[in-house]
């Protein structure tokens, strides 16, 4: 790899090469839980409540389970570039928007990371806050919000191997005690799912509406999916068939993802119903109370186990790389996790809290477009021949026009106010859009000035590693 800088570019740092054999310790099952940890948070359950009654309980259970399929399907098609490659998605972009332009879809997949940690942490602190007042009358909740943070960002900056050994702790403990809250509520309320999902809805959003607003929490996910798979057990081979190189994650993402995220869907929407807010923390004091205060603590520590396993997962790595990648060889991805942490906080995101459903669909549709230039620089226009070597080259192929790529940032910037005319579906036309825009860029203009071979010699052949899953 080059490890020359030129005019103050740098691409080469030790966080954010290839992983070698030795670095790709992640089994199947070890991501599974990887996965239960991240969904398991209390932003589903928000937004299952901030949804209704404007939709029934059985629409949005369909808008849930719709929604995040999507989004397990997208994870599958984009980890895969980390599993054949070993690279994150900050080295991936350059090959699609330039070494300097791959800044800009970086920057827009960090912003919601960093949202969401502060938005979480604070979700944290605020059960911390409630534990603290029943047992001491005592309440502080802005020093606890930056204790909370502060363990968190410790945790995530110990790398990958203190991340996954805590949500093995964290993920089965969370989904006994989701399941446990669930029975209590119901029992407390003299509920029953017949009754739940009996209750109709007022109108006033759409279907498309609520599924772009499921997807709209891990979406950002889908970017950044190569974070996550480089790090998956495999070999490596030309030959391998794409169902069995990533079938692992594909049910990992599947299982994980949609399960972890229907079962807290319908504990907020039993919560909505019961208690009539949409604040799962409030609903568990309102539903508990003095009464029963071994119980009500035990659901406040699985509120912060939630928060915790998240946004370690989800939150910080993804930002801490992308810092990384702004500063490789200067920036250590220790130092990039504290640097996101400390932004997620000084924001405050959680004086919007009455505003999720709005803030995914937002988040959705700024990451769409990006979504649709990965899946075709990758599948249609690269056929999955990446020449890894040239994305860590000053001077390489990926550098374009002054180090940006003309095709991507041009189909971006349609795609993405597509949402505005079509909001109920804005992830699927900016992805549509974005995919056609760039396809025909690149194939009729930017591949004849600036040579990809990858992409147009069909006989091209790049020696990548034989990649075999291993359960």
């Amino acid at each position: 790899m080059n490890q020359d800088s030129e005019k103050g570019i740098s691409l080469t740092g030790k966080d954010i090469m290839p992983t070698s054999g030795n670095e790709r310790n992640l089994s199947a099952v070890a991501y599974f839980i990887l996965w239960v940890g991240i969904a398991v948070q209390l932003v589903t359950p928000i937004t299952a409540a901030q949804l209704y009654p404007a939709l029934s309980p059985m629409q949005i259970i369909i808008a849930c389970i719709i929604g995040n399929f999507i989004v397990a399907v997208l994870l599958t098609l984009l980890g895969d570039i980390g599993v054949r490659y070993g690279i994150p998605y900050a080295v991936f972009i350059r090959a699609c928007f330039g070494y300097l332009g791959a800044h800009i879809p970086a920057l827009v997949r960090a912003v919601p990371a960093v949202f969401w940690f502060g938005f979480q942490t604070w979700m944290g602190a605020y059960a911390l806050d409630a534990i603290m007042k029943m047992l001491t009358g005592y309440s502080n909740l802005t020093l606890l919000i930056i204790l909370f943070g502060a363990v968190q960002i410790i945790n995530t900056a110990m790398g990958m191997e203190a991340i996954t050994k805590f949500e093995w702790l964290a993920s089965p403990s969370i989904l006994i005690i989701g399941v446990v809250l669930q029975i209590f509520i119901m029992k407390q309320h003299d509920l029953t799912f017949g009754e739940i999902f009996s209750h109709g809805g007022e109108g006033g959003l759409s279907m498309g509406f609520a599924v772009v607003v499921m997807m709209g929490t891990y979406i950002t996910m889908a970017l950044n999916a190569p974070d996550f798979t480089r790090f998956l057990k495999t070999r490596t081979g030309t030959n391998a068939k794409w169902w069995h190189v990533n079938k692992g994650s594909f049910w990992a993402h599947s299982f994980g993802l949609v399960g972890s995220m229907l079962l807290f869907t319908i504990i907020g929407l039993t919560s909505g119903v019961a208690t009539g807010t949409w604040n799962p923390i409030d609903a568990m004091v309102q539903t508990m109370g003095k009464d029963n205060p071994l119980l009500l603590v035990v659901c406040l520590a699985f509120v912060i186990l939630a928060q915790w396993s998240t946004n370690i997962s989800a939150n910080l790595l993804p930002p801490g790389y992308i810092i990384v990648n702004l500063f490789p060889r200067k920036i250590t991805f220790a130092m990039g996790s504290i640097i996101a942490g400390i932004i997620g906080l000084l924001i405050q995101p959680w004086n919007y809290a009455e505003f999720v459903p709005q803030i995914l669909i937002l988040i959705t549709a700024t990451l769409a477009p990006i979504v649709g230039i990965m899946f075709t620089d990758y599948y249609l226009l690269r056929r999955r021949k990446l020449n890894v070597e040239e994305l860590y080259k000053v001077d390489g192929q990926y550098k374009y026009w002054k180090n940006f790529n003309p095709a991507a940032i041009i189909a971006y910037i349609p795609s993405g106010l597509s949402v505005l005319l079509f909001p109920d579906y804005g992830f699927v036309t900016a992805l549509l859009i974005a995919s056609v825009l760039y396809y025909c860029l690149m194939k009729y203009w930017i591949c004849k000035i600036y040579d990809q071979p990858e992409v147009t010699d069909p006989y091209f052949q790049i020696e990548t590693r034989e990649v075999k899953k291993e359960a």
